[in-house]
């Protein structure tokens, strides 16, 4: 069984809606990928690799899923199907890769990632991530364990050639104050 070679900065304690986490289909049948199950399971809700939000599912919470997939794809989606295409899509990208993706983390910096709902094996779907500016979209894995080990070892420079050293190897768990989540802090 694969674990998250990360350093857990607090403690997990928000794992999210799992009844909808188990239970949720996309379109083609397929529940979400096993990795991103077993991250919202194991570390839940906080920050990634010292910049990635991964959205898991918390019902009407801003940074849910639910919410936050929607709010992602509808500032390109209807783009993508007229045809208007504003951001690059090369190495990886195409228009019929774009009507598939379904985001699912941002980073603090603009990049963001993607499943390909389409592909994949062994109840995966490839990683893509994007900026919308200049990056165009890159595979950068097929689950999200492979995703972390690509973006915090070497191979970072081969996957996202605009980065200049490996992400860091963390995930900062977020906790529940109030209405609000706040991010433990590395001392």
């Amino acid at each position: 069984m694969e674990t998250f070679r990360l350093k857990i900065v607090g403690q997990p304690t928000e794992f999210g809606d799992l009844a909808f986490l188990d239970s949720y289909r996309f379109p083609s049948g397929q529940s979400f990928p096993d990795s991103y199950k077993a991250f919202a399971r194991s570390l839940g809700y906080g920050l990634l690799l010292g910049q990635f939000h991964v959205y898991i599912p918390m019902g009407d919470y801003g940074d849910s899923w639910n919410v936050r997939s929607k709010g992602i794809q509808s500032t390109y989606y209807q783009d993508v199907l007229d045809d208007d295409i504003w951001f690059d899509l090369e190495p990886d990208g195409s228009v019929a890769l774009l009507k598939r993706l379904v985001p699912f983390a941002a980073s603090d910096n603009g990049y963001y990632l993607f499943w390909d709902v389409e592909s994949g094996v062994d109840n995966e779907f490839d990683i893509y991530i994007t900026d919308f500016r200049g990056t165009g979209f890159r595979k950068v894995g097929e689950t999200l364990y492979e995703v972390i080990q690509n973006l915090t070892s070497d191979s970072i420079i081969q996957r996202m050639p605009f980065e200049k050293e490996a992400l860091p190897d963390t995930f900062e768990c977020y906790y529940k104050s109030g209405q609000y989540y706040k991010k433990c802090t590395i001392d």
